[in-house]
């Protein structure tokens, strides 16, 4: 999915959600014995262990808002009847702690919210089962959630609904984009926002946008339908500033922060994205967004930052594909809370904080991935980084047979994209500069080092479609991407050298000179195919002994490298110039 916008996109080439697929379960598989339950205070589980007495309280807790009244699971466990029907089921998948769904690793009380069951909530589903599942009394007819513990916002003051979407019974996963104007008539400062995305079978994951301009407007108004398609926006809706609000199935309602309300000016267009998938049915989709306003402006202003990755290619069959990278932080901030986001090839997601003073500090870890079942996190407690901390993502990626989530029946080359069967590597932070004057300065920096990122992988495909020209013998074709890709990063290596090969078929020695000197320049001569490129280089222009050297040279980066195919390739490259 695209995750929580982000980001300023050039052009639409880059996804712009955040939000994705938050359905499905995380199937741990972790042992009873030493699980990451919650603490149990000594308390033991009963001789008899009934439905009314020990079973239903659990379940009105944990798992109605995905299995009640209107369910986004598959069945409901209202009913006494509900759950010995599927008794040994609800054993395995909390044994397995597959349910509740949580993904995060790590002690209780790190995230607000969290869903575990006690150990000895597992040890009461197991006996309940084993000793026949009986029902006791006092049995209530039907469950009801337990709100005890959890916070309600009241009624709100503003509803607005959005025009129903009539989603077709079959067909691919569709990317809704629905718009309408949000009918406030002066300046609001909104504290919390309740988004209610319709028909839950059918909605994978929704996100909620807002737009100043009439961009999303004029989209809406192009397409006969009510909306416009597509994950990736081209209009201006972003997220409310410093603000991500979407829904995912289970998702735990969490009270607002104190002094965070973010502002809302008349004329304001609603944009929520619904991702949708097709049950067989036709359905009409109507998803309604519920504004709780604040009665004061914010005192505090927080920031969304994203550390993504463009440059993913997954071969067909890799197992442990990883993608890394970081964003060092200029000022200092508390972090509020965290948003790993991959699609269905994800197999271990990791993120951690390099503090200026050696100490790294583990932020999230996901040993076991499921798109299903994503959600963005809330700390208990704010983490406080200073200015120099290098927030590190790494993410490991599994395209085999053997990955139980593959999406397809014969694993293919994967690369970055917006499509659940394309792949995404993001990490999204919800921060709060410590101080305000700080705000602007952290914005900015995210800004240079998505701009970079952004030239760097449209380089990138420039080079590659230059590559293939130059496979095929269109040199004129292979010529112009690499003149592109160029223009967007001059220091690219790869696109240095296929320019000066294409001046080395074409005789042109003082050209294919000129560039290869820059490739090999750019690399501080360690790139062996760039060493390759100017040895032929210098053939071409008479300078055999010279070329001989490089080429030596070239040869033994190869196979200081260790990569047979590079060795392979830069030999070809410069045989007969070895002396």
């Amino acid at each position: 999915m695209t995750g929580p916008n982000h980001r300023q996109e050039p052009s639409g080439r880059r996804f712009t959600t955040l939000l994705v697929a938050l359905v499905g379960l995380a199937a741990l598989g972790v042992a009873l014995v030493g699980a990451r339950g919650l603490p149990d205070a000594g308390q033991t589980v009963p001789d008899e262990v009934t439905w009314a007495t020990d079973i239903a309280p659990v379940i009105a807790r944990e798992c109605l808002d995905c299995h009640g009244e209107d369910p986004s699971a598959p069945f409901t466990l209202l009913t006494y009847e509900d759950a010995v029907e599927r008794a040994e089921r609800i054993v395995r998948a909390t044994s397995a702690r597959r349910m509740p769904p949580w993904l995060p690793e790590g002690e209780h009380g790190t995230f607000a919210g969290e869903r575990m069951l006690t150990v000895r909530e597992v040890e009461l589903f197991r006996v309940w089962v084993e000793d026949g599942a009986l029902m006791g009394e006092p049995a209530p007819e039907k469950l009801i959630t337990d709100e005890q513990d959890v916070w309600r916002p009241g009624e709100p003051d503003l509803v607005v609904t959005l025009p129903a979407y009539p989603l077709a019974a079959e067909g691919y996963d569709v990317y809704r984009n629905l718009v309408v104007e949000i009918p406030v008539e002066e300046t609001r400062w909104i504290e919390y926002v309740e988004l209610r995305p319709g028909d839950r079978t059918t909605v994978h994951h929704a996100r909620m946008m807002v737009d100043e301009t009439e961009s999303s407007r004029q989209l809406d108004l192009q397409d006969p339908g009510p909306g416009f398609d597509g994950m990736e926006l081209t209009s201006n809706a972003s997220n409310p500033d410093g603000h991500f609000i979407g829904w995912t199935p289970g998702k735990t309602r969490l009270p607002p922060l104190d002094g965070m309300a973010w502002r809302l000016e008349p004329g304001t267009d609603l944009v929520v994205q619904l991702h949708l998938r097709t049950s067989g049915e036709p359905q009409d989709v109507t998803a309604q967004v519920e504004f709780h306003f604040a009665d004061d402006p914010p005192t505090r202003h927080p920031a969304i930052l994203v550390v993504s990755s463009l440059q993913i290619d997954i071969a067909a069959g890799a197992t442990e594909h990883v993608v890394s990278n970081s964003f060092t932080l200029p000022v200092d901030v508390d972090l509020l809370s965290i948003y790993p986001h991959a699609h269905y090839l994800g197999k271990d997601l990791r993120a951690t904080a390099l503090l200026p003073n050696g100490r790294e500090v583990s932020l999230i870890h996901i040993p076991d991935w499921d798109f299903n079942w994503q959600d963005d996190y809330r700390f208990a407690e704010p983490i406080s980084l200073p200015a120099g901390t290098t927030i590190l993502k790494e993410f490991s990626f599994d395209n085999s047979a053997e990955n139980p989530h593959q999406p397809v029946d014969l694993p293919k080359r994967v690369m970055y994209g917006s499509n659940s069967d394309d792949e995404m590597a993001d990490l999204i932070l919800q921060v709060l500069p410590k101080n305000e004057s700080d705000r602007a300065e952290l914005i900015q920096a995210q800004a240079w080092q998505h701009e970079a990122e952004d030239m760097a992988y449209m380089a990138e495909l420039e080079f590659g479609q230059g590559a293939a020209a130059f496979e095929t013998g269109d040199l004129d074709v292979a010529t112009r991407h690499f003149q592109e890709s160029l223009q967007y990063r001059a220091d690219h290596i790869g696109s240095l050298v296929g320019l000066a090969e294409i001046f080395v078929q074409r005789s042109d020695a003082q050209s294919a000179l000129i560039i290869a000197r820059q490739g090999v320049l750019m690399s501080n001569r360690q790139d062996a195919r760039a060493l390759a490129a100017l040895a032929m280089a210098q053939a071409l222009g008479g300078a055999t002994d010279q070329a001989g050297a490089t080429a030596n040279e070239a040869i033994a980066r190869a196979r200081t490298v260790g990569d047979l195919e590079l060795i392979e390739a830069v030999e070809l490259r410069v045989a007969g110039l070895v002396r």
